[in-house]
Parts: C-alpha cells; structure tokens; sequence
C-alpha cells in the first residue's frame, strides 16, 4: 500500500482544517476582543497546518491516478484525526470529557449532530461545531466527487446527472471538478446566509444557521435561531425549511444550473461588451432550459413529492385522531419535521419534546430518516435514487415472472441502468441492513443501554441524524461506556462514507500481504 498517497490526502486535509481556525479567532477578537481566546484557536489552527506540512514532507512525489485501496484507506483515516484537532475547543474548556469531546467531533464531522454539548457552553463552542458540521460535509462533497467514484462506484452517482457527469481517477480532473464543487458549496451556504438574515437573525446566527443546514448537521435539539426567537417570528422556520430542502437537493444538478447562469469572464477589449450582450440575449433560453433539466430529474420529482405525500399523511393523521390546531402551525411544524429528517438535519423545534412527538410521527421520522435525500447531496440515509433502482428492478422482475421471455432494461429517466451498478446497489443495500443489525448487536451488550436504544442509536449513526434517540424517548449517547462511545465513532465514519469503503480498505491491507509472502 501506497503510505504516501495517504499522507499526501492527509496533509491536504489538516491544511484545509487549519483554514477553520479563522472564524472563531474572528468571533472572538470582533464580538469580546478576547486576545487570549483567540491565540487560543489560532493555535489548534497553527497546530493543524504545522502536522500537516509535516505529513507533507513525508509525501513527497506527484501522483498522477488516485489508487483504489490508498483513497479508502484514506479517507476513512481522515476523520478521526480531523476529529483528534476537532475535539480540542471541547475538551481543553473543560465543557466535554475527553472521550464525549472526541465523539461529539466525529459526529460533527459525519454531519450526525450529537449534540452532546451542555445548552449552558458559550456560543463559540456552537459555532465551532457549526463550522465543524460545515467542513466535514464539504470534504465528504470533495471525495463524493473525486475519491470515492473509485472506491465504490458510488452506488448509483453516475445516474445522478443522467448521464451528464462522467467521473475520472485522473488527479488533474480531480482537483478541477473539487474547485467547482466548492464553489458551488460556498454559493449554498451564502443563500441560506442571505436567508435566515431576511428572517430576522443577526449576521454570526444566520452564519451558524446556514452551516448547520446546508451541511445537514442539525445538531439535535440544540437551534440557536428557532430557540430564541421562535416566539418573535416564524420566518425562521421557514428559511431553515428553504436552505436544508437545498440540501436535499443534488449538488452536481446545481452544479450544472449554476455555471450555465454565470456570466462570461470580465476582460478588457471591445470583444467583452459583445459578449455579454449575447449572454443576455441566451440567459433567458437558459434559465428555461435548466427548469426543465430540473424537472426531468428523476430523483428530484420524486424527493418533492415523497414530502408532499408524508405532508398528506401526517395531516390525514392528526386529523383522523381528532387533533386540531391551528392550521398554519401545524402545517409549518409538519413540514419542518419532514424536511428535517428527509435531509437527515434532525433540527428539533426547541418547545418540543419526545413524549409529544406520536409514535405513528416516530416511525415515520426513522423511515425518512433511512431514506435520506439526493445521492449528489451531502445528506445521510440510503439515497433515494437507489429505492427507485431498487423498485424498478422489482417490477421488472414481477414481469418477468409473469412473462417469463420478456427483456426488461430499468431506466432512470432516460439512461438505463448498467447491471454492474445494480449489482452493487443490491450489495450495498444488503449490507446496510447487516451492518444496522451488527452494530446494533454490539451496541446491546452496553449495560447502560437496553435494545431498543441500541437499535436507535445504530440508525442515528448509520444515517446520520443524531437526533434520532431523543425523538424516540431513549436516552442520548452519553450514558454508554467507553467501548460503546468508541464502537459509535466506527458506525459514525462507516455510515458516512458507506461501508464499502471499510470492506476495499481492509482487502487492500490483506492483498498485499499476501503478495509479500
């Protein structure tokens, strides 16, 4: 196995936390002009790059491919040492224990949103862990376009686009397709900015808000804007259901509509006014044709209206049993709820609580929960471009058995699906269910949790939404062991980057131990 290659995607990880370190130095010196604070961060950000360089100089040479076994082991060894950098704000403050401040960082870095730190902490600590829920989903959109293609296939990413994004091991197209996704991630996390701030919130918790969105991290109940001005306006609620339905949303698809709309590059000469006269002239063509790009997108209409059918549902429920309340609350509220754990967010309204929560509405959130959003976004769950594959391939097989001559080729949209990739979302849908059952298992043996909470802090992490055992009125993760909360950082990282990137990780190791004897 290829150490440099590791190092070398290691280095550029720890640089790119390093850059993190900016923000709360620039909270810290604007809002309290608290120096010390800020030498504070600024020297867990000193500390990031110096490791970083280090890991650099051990990785010396160009790589022209990224290898499949480097790139898995890579990147799942990328978040526990991001979270060893991560977790010291909380531990050092004295506000976490050690353990629970390393876990609580996995969670923000796999976007689950455990929010294990006491509501009484300072602000900066929550806009660290904002900021932290940010990075780790941006480095996930990185690898979701560049490493993990060749990892695993991805299960279905290159349908994503219908066939309008090839992807490439190629480290020059790598680092191209990187930059434009970021770009795209910032643009996001701007319009949800400019958002919660026409809702009312003032700059640094519209900031934190629209990271904790975008980045589907949540962070269980905790809800800085919704808690302290819930009662003041509604617009709140309405700007987070806005910027995490944007979450949902494919990414790549953005990406697309976004660099179609840009306009030509400002040069000098006579040839630039020209120009943009002509890309006025086209902008309107292309604002329509991306529309219908949108609403040709498979994934996206059946994402739309799986909310507008669980929207009837619970409706339909609350009205079956007589519940009656005003109808703008309880149609903000049931939208909220939706929206939150289809994006796997798991954001809370903060005057609610478990045992008002109905267990029709529980089981309805763990579904949502499992099912997740777009596969090009940053969210959790199974993706929902693979249950329609999955669907499909059971109608075709339901014809065939009735017809048993008939060919059956399954489409999404227009671009039929290769069996290699159904073979692989087949796999993949297998394992997510054995490794639901396993880890749920492991967890079981903790004394300090009962099977039941065993199984829903498993699917908290598995998908992400680390709101998950509140909602079902079982305890959080503090109460485990140590060996449970270590067990829980495993599931976390897995269920981030899906468990084949674990499986090619560890066949590559024995590979090549088999090729030296």
């Amino acid at each position: 196995m290829n150490f440099k290659m590791i190092l070398r995607i290691q280095s550029q990880a720890l640089l790119t936390f390093a850059v993190a370190a900016v923000l709360p130095v620039i909270y810290a010196l604007i809002e309290f002009g608290a120096i010390d604070t800020a030498i504070f961060f600024a020297g867990i950000g000193s500390f990031s790059a110096i490791t970083g360089i280090i890991f650099m100089k051990f990785s010396t040479g160009r790589f022209q491919r990224a290898p499949i076994a480097e790139s898995a082991t890579a990147i799942l060894l990328m978040y526990p040492l991001l979270a060893i950098f991560g977790c010291l704000p909380y531990a050092l403050t004295g506000w976490l224990p050690p353990l629970d401040a390393l876990l609580e960082a996995v969670g923000d870095l796999t976007s689950a949103g455990l929010a294990l730190i006491p509501r009484t902490a300072p602000y900066l600590l929550f806009l660290w862990q904002s900021e932290m829920m940010w990075l780790g989903s941006l480095l996930f959109l990185i690898m979701l376009v560049t490493v993990l293609p060749e990892v695993s296939g991805c299960f279905g990413i290159t349908l994503s686009l219908q066939g309008g994004r090839g992807f490439s091991s190629i480290i020059g197209q790598m680092n191209s397709m990187s930059v434009r996704i970021i770009k795209v991630y910032l643009s996001l996390t701007a319009i949800g900015f400019v958002a919660f701030k026409l809702a009312g919130l003032d700059a640094w918790d519209s900031l934190s808000m629209s990271m904790r969105c975008i980045s589907t991290g949540g962070g269980g109940e905790f809800s800085i804007a919704i808690e302290n001005f819930y009662k003041e306006s509604t617009y709140i609620e309405y700007a987070a259901i806005f910027v995490m339905l944007l979450a949902c949303g494919n990414f790549l698809l953005y990406h697309r509509v976004i660099y179609t709309l840009l306009p030509p590059r400002f040069e000098f000469g006579m040839n630039y006014f020209p120009r943009l006269k002509q890309y006025f002239l086209r902008l309107k063509r292309t604002i329509i044709n991306n529309i219908k790009l949108v609403l040709a997108n498979e994934e996206m209409k059946i994402l739309y209206a799986g909310i507008f059918i669980a929207m009837i549902i619970l409706l339909f429920r609350i009205f079956l049993q007589d519940i009656f309340f005003d109808s703008n609350e309880t149609f903000r509220r049931s939208l909220f709820y939706i929206v939150s754990f289809v994006s796997t967010t798991g954001i809370s309204i903060a005057d609610d609580n478990s045992e008002a929560v109905h267990d029709f509405d529980k089981f309805f959130i763990i579904l949502m929960a499992l099912t997740g959003g777009c596969i090009g976004s940053v969210t959790g769950g199974f993706k929902i471009i693979r249950l329609i594959v999955l669907f499909k391939i059971t109608a075709a097989e339901i014809k065939k058995t009735i017809h048993p001559q008939m060919m059956t080729a399954i489409k999404v949209g227009n671009v039929p699906v290769p069996m290699r990739t159904v073979g692989r979302i087949l796999a993949y849908f297998f394992l997510s269910l054995v490794t639901m059952f396993i880890c749920a298992g492991v967890l079981s043996f903790d004394k300090s949790t009962t099977f039941s909470e065993a199984v829903a802090m498993s699917v908290a992490c598995l998908s992400s939404v680390g709101n998950i055992p509140g909602i079902c009125d079982a305890e959080d993760f503090r109460i485990l062991s140590a060996f449970g909360k270590i067990f829980c950082m495993i599931i976390l990282i897995v269920g981030r980057l899906e468990v084949f990137a674990l499986l090619i990780a560890v066949a590559g190791i024995k590979f090549r131990k088999k090729s030296n004897w």
